[in-house]
Protein backbone atom coordinates (compact mmCIF):
# COMPACT_ATOMS: atom_id res chain seq x y z
CA UNK A 1 0.00 0.00 0.00
CA UNK A 2 2.78 2.60 0.76
CA UNK A 3 4.21 2.16 -2.93
CA UNK A 4 0.84 2.78 -4.23
CA UNK A 5 -0.21 5.68 -2.71
CA UNK A 6 3.39 7.05 -3.47
CA UNK A 7 2.33 6.21 -7.44
CA UNK A 8 -0.43 7.63 -6.69
CA UNK A 9 0.69 11.15 -5.71
CA UNK A 10 3.26 11.50 -8.42
CA UNK A 11 0.78 10.83 -11.16
CA UNK A 12 -1.49 13.85 -9.15
CA UNK A 13 1.68 16.10 -9.27
CA UNK A 14 2.27 15.06 -12.80
CA UNK A 15 -1.41 16.17 -13.67
CA UNK A 16 -0.98 19.33 -11.68
CA UNK A 17 1.91 20.79 -13.54
CA UNK A 18 1.42 22.57 -16.61
CA UNK A 19 3.70 22.42 -19.46
CA UNK A 20 5.81 24.82 -19.83
CA UNK A 21 5.71 26.83 -23.84
CA UNK A 22 8.38 26.72 -25.72
CA UNK A 23 10.55 30.05 -25.55
CA UNK A 24 11.11 31.35 -28.71
CA UNK A 25 14.17 33.74 -29.83
CA UNK A 26 12.91 36.95 -30.91
CA UNK A 27 12.89 37.70 -34.53
CA UNK A 28 14.45 40.62 -36.32
CA UNK A 29 10.84 42.15 -37.52
CA UNK A 30 9.77 41.62 -33.78
CA UNK A 31 12.27 44.93 -32.85
CA UNK A 32 10.75 46.88 -35.18
CA UNK A 33 9.44 49.18 -32.53
CA UNK A 34 13.18 50.19 -31.90
CA UNK A 35 13.22 51.93 -34.47
CA UNK A 36 9.84 54.20 -33.92
CA UNK A 37 11.35 54.80 -30.31
CA UNK A 38 14.58 56.14 -31.67
CA UNK A 39 12.85 58.67 -34.51
CA UNK A 40 10.76 59.89 -31.19
CA UNK A 41 14.09 60.53 -29.50
CA UNK A 42 15.63 62.03 -32.81
CA UNK A 43 12.83 64.27 -33.15
CA UNK A 44 12.61 65.58 -29.79
CA UNK A 45 16.20 66.09 -29.50
CA UNK A 46 16.08 68.30 -32.60
CA UNK A 47 13.06 70.33 -30.58
CA UNK A 48 15.14 70.79 -27.30
CA UNK A 49 18.21 72.04 -29.46
CA UNK A 50 15.42 74.47 -31.74
CA UNK A 51 14.20 75.84 -28.56
CA UNK A 52 17.35 76.64 -26.99
CA UNK A 53 18.66 78.41 -29.97
CA UNK A 54 14.97 80.39 -29.59
CA UNK A 55 15.74 80.84 -26.21
CA UNK A 56 19.16 82.94 -27.05
CA UNK A 57 18.15 84.35 -30.42
CA UNK A 58 19.65 87.84 -31.70
CA UNK A 59 16.55 90.39 -32.25
CA UNK A 60 18.07 91.71 -35.39
CA UNK A 61 18.74 88.38 -37.18
CA UNK A 62 15.42 86.92 -36.01
CA UNK A 63 13.71 90.26 -37.53
CA UNK A 64 15.79 90.25 -41.22
CA UNK A 65 15.15 86.43 -41.39
CA UNK A 66 11.06 87.63 -40.73
CA UNK A 67 11.96 90.26 -43.24
CA UNK A 68 12.90 87.95 -45.97
CA UNK A 69 10.56 85.02 -45.00
CA UNK A 70 7.49 87.81 -45.74
CA UNK A 71 9.21 88.92 -48.41
CA UNK A 72 8.92 85.97 -50.15
CA UNK A 73 5.02 85.92 -49.72
CA UNK A 74 4.47 89.55 -50.86
CA UNK A 75 3.53 90.61 -47.27
CA UNK A 76 3.74 94.45 -47.29
CA UNK A 77 4.86 94.26 -43.67
CA UNK A 78 8.10 93.59 -45.04
CA UNK A 79 8.31 96.16 -46.97
CA UNK A 80 7.00 98.97 -44.95
CA UNK A 81 8.64 98.26 -41.47
CA UNK A 82 12.51 98.48 -41.03
CA UNK A 83 14.81 95.75 -39.59
CA UNK A 84 14.42 96.23 -35.58
CA UNK A 85 11.54 98.24 -35.80
CA UNK A 86 13.33 101.70 -36.80
CA UNK A 87 14.66 101.73 -33.27
CA UNK A 88 17.98 102.40 -34.27
CA UNK A 89 17.01 105.25 -36.24
CA UNK A 90 15.69 106.80 -33.61
CA UNK A 91 18.34 106.44 -31.38
CA UNK A 92 20.44 108.19 -33.74
CA UNK A 93 17.71 111.15 -34.54
CA UNK A 94 17.55 111.74 -31.06
CA UNK A 95 21.17 111.73 -30.36
CA UNK A 96 21.59 113.83 -33.48
CA UNK A 97 19.06 116.06 -31.47
CA UNK A 98 20.75 116.01 -28.48
CA UNK A 99 24.32 116.77 -30.30
CA UNK A 100 22.10 119.84 -31.76
CA UNK A 101 20.99 121.43 -28.31
CA UNK A 102 24.65 121.53 -26.81
CA UNK A 103 26.08 123.18 -29.68
CA UNK A 104 23.03 125.66 -29.76
CA UNK A 105 24.47 126.33 -25.78
CA UNK A 106 27.78 126.64 -26.82
CA UNK A 107 26.93 129.50 -29.34
CA UNK A 108 24.39 131.17 -26.93
CA UNK A 109 26.89 132.03 -24.45
CA UNK A 110 29.61 133.35 -26.94
CA UNK A 111 26.66 135.17 -27.84
CA UNK A 112 25.44 136.30 -24.18
CA UNK A 113 29.61 137.10 -23.15
CA UNK A 114 30.15 139.53 -26.17
CA UNK A 115 26.73 141.30 -26.21
CA UNK A 116 25.32 140.08 -29.64
CA UNK A 117 22.19 139.03 -28.72
CA UNK A 118 20.57 141.91 -31.25
CA UNK A 119 22.56 140.44 -33.87
CA UNK A 120 23.12 136.47 -33.42
CA UNK A 121 19.75 133.99 -33.02
CA UNK A 122 20.09 130.50 -32.66
CA UNK A 123 17.10 128.15 -32.92
CA UNK A 124 16.40 124.08 -33.23
CA UNK A 125 14.03 123.53 -36.18
CA UNK A 126 12.58 119.94 -38.09
CA UNK A 127 15.89 120.28 -40.15
CA UNK A 128 18.53 121.50 -37.73
CA UNK A 129 20.18 124.39 -35.97
CA UNK A 130 19.50 127.77 -37.38
CA UNK A 131 22.30 130.07 -36.56
CA UNK A 132 21.15 133.71 -37.70
CA UNK A 133 23.39 136.30 -38.61
CA UNK A 134 21.36 139.68 -38.39
CA UNK A 135 23.05 141.33 -41.55
CA UNK A 136 22.47 144.60 -40.04
CA UNK A 137 25.98 145.86 -38.46
CA UNK A 138 27.71 142.50 -40.04
CA UNK A 139 27.36 143.99 -43.49
CA UNK A 140 27.51 147.45 -45.34
CA UNK A 141 24.17 148.60 -46.84
CA UNK A 142 24.05 146.67 -49.99
CA UNK A 143 27.28 145.10 -49.79
CA UNK A 144 28.84 141.48 -49.21
CA UNK A 145 32.02 142.28 -47.89
CA UNK A 146 32.77 140.55 -44.31
CA UNK A 147 33.41 143.12 -41.83
CA UNK A 148 35.95 142.85 -38.96
CA UNK A 149 33.28 141.93 -36.56
CA UNK A 150 31.39 139.61 -38.39
CA UNK A 151 35.10 137.86 -39.14
CA UNK A 152 35.37 137.26 -35.52
CA UNK A 153 32.00 136.25 -34.83
CA UNK A 154 32.42 133.14 -37.95
CA UNK A 155 35.82 132.52 -36.62
CA UNK A 156 34.35 131.37 -32.93
CA UNK A 157 31.17 130.17 -34.45
CA UNK A 158 33.28 128.41 -37.13
CA UNK A 159 35.42 126.64 -34.46
CA UNK A 160 32.39 124.93 -32.36
CA UNK A 161 30.96 123.43 -36.19
CA UNK A 162 34.12 122.06 -36.97
CA UNK A 163 34.20 119.87 -34.18
CA UNK A 164 30.84 118.25 -35.95
CA UNK A 165 30.23 116.32 -38.65
CA UNK A 166 26.77 117.80 -39.73
CA UNK A 167 26.17 118.99 -43.03
CA UNK A 168 25.83 122.81 -43.33
CA UNK A 169 24.08 125.11 -45.39
CA UNK A 170 24.71 128.91 -45.80
CA UNK A 171 21.67 130.64 -46.34
CA UNK A 172 21.33 134.37 -47.80
CA UNK A 173 18.07 136.30 -47.38
CA UNK A 174 17.29 139.95 -48.03
CA UNK A 175 14.21 142.48 -47.49
CA UNK A 176 12.15 143.56 -50.20
CA UNK A 177 13.99 146.85 -50.85
CA UNK A 178 14.83 146.88 -54.81
CA UNK A 179 18.37 146.73 -55.63
CA UNK A 180 19.92 147.44 -58.51
CA UNK A 181 23.91 147.95 -59.07
CA UNK A 182 26.23 147.19 -61.40
CA UNK A 183 27.89 144.40 -59.12
CA UNK A 184 23.91 143.44 -57.56
CA UNK A 185 21.28 143.27 -60.36
CA UNK A 186 18.95 142.31 -57.84
CA UNK A 187 18.60 140.87 -54.45
CA UNK A 188 19.29 137.67 -54.94
CA UNK A 189 22.59 138.32 -56.28
CA UNK A 190 23.15 140.18 -52.87
CA UNK A 191 21.87 137.75 -51.23
CA UNK A 192 23.60 134.84 -52.62
CA UNK A 193 27.15 136.78 -52.42
CA UNK A 194 26.70 137.18 -48.85
CA UNK A 195 25.74 133.78 -47.82
CA UNK A 196 29.32 132.82 -50.44
CA UNK A 197 30.93 134.50 -48.94
CA UNK A 198 30.34 133.35 -45.47
CA UNK A 199 31.13 129.99 -46.99
CA UNK A 200 34.15 130.47 -48.44
CA UNK A 201 35.18 132.22 -44.96
CA UNK A 202 34.36 129.07 -43.07
CA UNK A 203 36.26 126.97 -46.08
CA UNK A 204 39.61 129.11 -46.83
CA UNK A 205 39.87 130.39 -42.88
CA UNK A 206 38.47 128.55 -40.49
CA UNK A 207 38.99 125.01 -42.51
CA UNK A 208 35.57 123.50 -42.41
CA UNK A 209 35.67 120.19 -44.76
CA UNK A 210 34.07 121.70 -48.42
CA UNK A 211 32.26 118.59 -49.00
CA UNK A 212 30.10 119.89 -45.78
CA UNK A 213 29.04 123.08 -46.65
CA UNK A 214 26.89 124.66 -49.47
CA UNK A 215 25.60 128.16 -49.82
CA UNK A 216 21.88 129.54 -51.07
CA UNK A 217 20.54 132.68 -51.63
CA UNK A 218 16.77 133.43 -51.65
CA UNK A 219 16.38 137.04 -51.61
CA UNK A 220 13.53 138.82 -50.85
CA UNK A 221 11.10 135.92 -51.32
CA UNK A 222 11.91 133.99 -48.20
CA UNK A 223 10.85 136.83 -45.34
CA UNK A 224 10.59 135.47 -41.53
CA UNK A 225 8.42 138.70 -41.24
CA UNK A 226 6.08 140.62 -43.18
CA UNK A 227 8.32 143.94 -44.76
CA UNK A 228 5.54 146.47 -43.31
CA UNK A 229 8.16 148.13 -40.46
CA UNK A 230 11.94 148.78 -40.30
CA UNK A 231 12.27 146.73 -37.60
CA UNK A 232 10.83 143.82 -39.51
CA UNK A 233 12.74 144.47 -42.93
CA UNK A 234 15.73 144.63 -40.26
CA UNK A 235 14.94 141.22 -39.05
CA UNK A 236 14.94 139.94 -42.59
CA UNK A 237 17.89 140.89 -43.61
CA UNK A 238 20.25 137.71 -42.18
CA UNK A 239 22.67 134.85 -42.97
CA UNK A 240 21.16 131.37 -41.50
CA UNK A 241 24.15 129.10 -40.48
CA UNK A 242 21.96 125.82 -40.38
CA UNK A 243 23.56 122.38 -39.36
CA UNK A 244 21.62 120.21 -41.05
CA UNK A 245 20.16 117.54 -38.43
CA UNK A 246 21.14 113.48 -39.03
CA UNK A 247 18.07 112.99 -41.14
CA UNK A 248 18.12 115.93 -43.47
CA UNK A 249 20.45 115.39 -46.80
CA UNK A 250 21.10 119.10 -48.57
CA UNK A 251 20.90 117.02 -52.07
CA UNK A 252 17.03 116.49 -51.52
CA UNK A 253 15.44 119.21 -49.47
CA UNK A 254 13.18 120.10 -52.25
CA UNK A 255 12.36 123.55 -50.59
CA UNK A 256 15.53 124.99 -51.92
CA UNK A 257 13.88 127.38 -55.20
CA UNK A 258 16.58 129.40 -55.44
CA UNK A 259 20.19 129.80 -56.59
CA UNK A 260 22.99 127.36 -54.71
CA UNK A 261 26.39 127.78 -54.29
CA UNK A 262 26.68 131.20 -56.28
CA UNK A 263 24.14 130.83 -59.05
CA UNK A 264 21.00 132.56 -59.55
CA UNK A 265 17.84 131.00 -59.07
CA UNK A 266 16.33 127.91 -60.62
Amino acid sequence: MPVQAKAAARANESRLKKPKPEEKLESAGMMRWLLTYADMITLLLALFIILFSISTINKVKYQALVHDISGGFNNQWAINNPPNGGTIGQGRAQQGEKTLQQLQQQIRSYVQQHGLQMQVQTQVERRGLVVTLLTNGLFDEGSAQLRPRTVELLNKIGRLLKVGTNDIRVEGYTDDTPIATPQYPSNWELSTARAVGVTRYLVEHVKIAPDRISASGYGEYRPKYPNDTPEHKQLNRRVDIVILSSTTRPEGDEQIPAATGGEQGE
